[in-house]
């Protein structure tokens, strides 16, 4: 099992350098200088709404970020499902099309087969809602 590790905002301290033509930054993408790819994209799902229709969405996210990931490395379905202990082809399949959400040890190995050196969860605290007077209780 790989060891978890919390790291601070992307956007505040950690910066890449550019394969190419060595230029430090923060990662956007593409480098700032050649344009190349800096090999560091981002999936942003935002949490709330009904329930049901938030999870059919972040099926949707998750499976189509599995799906560009294991064409972009060319590999076929059922390798990556053999290379990822414990998922099999056909859940591996259902969690691309967005029928499936897979759990997190799931998605970490996942991660791990389709050559993701990092996984980051960031928590955002949402400044749109107001606290229950119930719970501000002096």
């Amino acid at each position: 099992m790989p060891t978890l590790q919390f790291l601070p905002s992307i956007r505040d301290t950690e910066t890449v350098t550019c394969r190419r033509c060595n230029t430090r930054q923060y990662p956007n993408g593409r480098c700032v200088r050649c344009q190349c790819s800096l090999g560091v994209d981002y999936l942003t799902v935002r949490i709330g709404g009904c329930a049901d229709d938030h999870f059919a969405e972040l099926a949707r996210y998750i499976g189509d970020m599995l799906r560009n990931l294991r064409n972009r490395r060319g590999l076929c379905q059922e390798k990556t499902a053999r290379l990822a202990a414990g998922i099999d082809r056909s859940y591996l399949s259902k969690a691309e099309n967005g029928l499936a959400l897979l759990s997190l040890d799931k998605l970490l190995s996942l991660a791990q087969v389709l050559g993701l050196t990092a996984v980051i969860l960031r928590f955002e605290e949402s400044r749109s809602r107001a606290v229950p007077k119930s719970i501000c209780r002096r």
